[in-house]
């Protein structure tokens, strides 16, 4: 019952960044659903790696912590 849960949250946790983010919503969704929150590290690297690939190596990203 908490695994199920578990899922269903991070299913959702991550179709909403997505959406925020500009990326495939339905695909990190249903990874999320499959895996849990073991995909959050990969959403999160594939997150910066797309924000790379888009800046480019060389702009500089300031951002507020």
């Amino acid at each position: 019952m908490i695994i199920a849960l578990c899922s269903l949250l991070s299913a959702l946790g991550l179709y909403i960044q997505a959406l925020k983010n500009g990326m495939g919503a339905k695909r990190w969704g249903l990874l999320g659903l499959c895996f849990g929150p073991l995909m959050v590290p990969m959403f999160v690297s594939h997150k910066r790696m797309t924000l790379m690939r888009t800046l480019g190596r060389h702009d500089v990203l300031w951002q507020c912590r």
